[in-house]
C-alpha cells in the first residue's frame, strides 16, 4: 500500500488505542494477513461457487469496484491461471482444505499485481506494497507481540520514574537550601536585636538609680 494509506491506518489504531510506536509492524503485518484472507475468500465465495462468467459477472462482490471484478474475472479464468491454482492443490492433496495453504497458494498464483495496483483495491496499491517483498507475511507470535509492549511500556515507566526521581531531589536540595538561608536570616536578626534590647535595660537601670 502507499505510505499514506499505511500512515493512516496506523493513525486510526493510535486515535482509538494506546499501543506504543514499536508495535506498527506488527499492526500492519496483521493487516496485510487480512487483506489476502479477504481476497481469497472473494475468490472461493463469489467465483468458483460458479460455472459461467455470465452468472459470476451478474453480481459484484460489495466493496469491489465493477470493472475491476470483470478484469478479476477474466484474469481468474486464463487457462495458464487455471492450471498454476490445480498445480499447487495436487501437489499437497491432503492439505487442500486447510485455509492457510490455499491461501498461500492464491498469493503465489496472483504473483505481483502490474500498473501499480491491487486487483479488487483500486489503483495506486501493489501486493509488496501490502506484504513486503516475500509473497506470504510471517505468522504474527503473539507472545513476541505482547513482550514487546511490555518492554515498551516498563521502559516508559522506569523513564518516568527516573525523571521524578531527579526532579524530586532537586526540589529536596533546594528547600535544604533554602531552610539553610533563613536559619542564618534568622540568626542575624536576633544578633541585631540583643545589643538593642540590653542597651535599653541599660537605660532603665540608670533611671532607677538616678531617681
Amino acid at each position: 500500500m502507499p505510505d499514506h494509506i499505511l500512515d493512516d491506518i496506523w493513525k486510526d489504531v493510535q486515535d482509538n488505542t494506546d499501543v506504543p510506536d514499536a508495535y506498527r509492524p506488527h499492526c500492519l503485518k496483521i493487516v496485510g494477513n487480512r487483506w489476502r484472507d479477504w481476497k481469497c475468500r472473494l475468490k472461493k465465495e463469489w467465483y468458483d461457487k460458479y460455472e459461467t462468467n455470465e452468472e459470476r459477472l451478474a453480481i459484484t462482490p460489495p466493496q469491489v469496484p465493477t470493472d475491476q471484478w470483470k478484469i478479476l474475472v477474466k484474469y481468474w479464468g486464463l487457462p495458464n491461471v487455471k492450471n498454476q491454482f490445480n498445480q499447487y492443490l495436487e501437489e499437497r492433496e491432503e492439505y487442500e482444505q486447510d485455509k492457510d495453504y490455499r491461501e498461500e497458494v492464491f498469493t503465489k498464483v496472483m504473483g505481483p499485481d502490474g500498473h501499480g495496483r491491487v486487483r479488487m483495491y483500486g489503483t495506486g496499491i501493489t501486493p509488496s506494497q501490502v506484504f513486503g517483498q516475500s509473497s506470504r507475511v510471517p505468522d504474527i507470535d503473539e507472545n513476541n507481540i505482547r513482550e514487546e509492549l511490555e518492554r515498551q511500556y516498563q521502559s516508559q515507566i522506569d523513564d518516568l520514574k527516573s525523571h521524578y526521581e531527579s526532579k524530586l531531589g532537586d526540589l529536596q536540595s533546594k528547600y535544604e537550601d533554602l531552610s539553610s538561608q533563613i536559619h542564618v536570616m534568622k540568626a542575624h536578626v536576633g544578633f541585631q536585636a540583643n545589643p538593642t534590647e540590653s542597651g535599653s535595660e541599660q537605660v532603665r537601670v540608670k533611671d532607677q538609680r538616678q531617681s
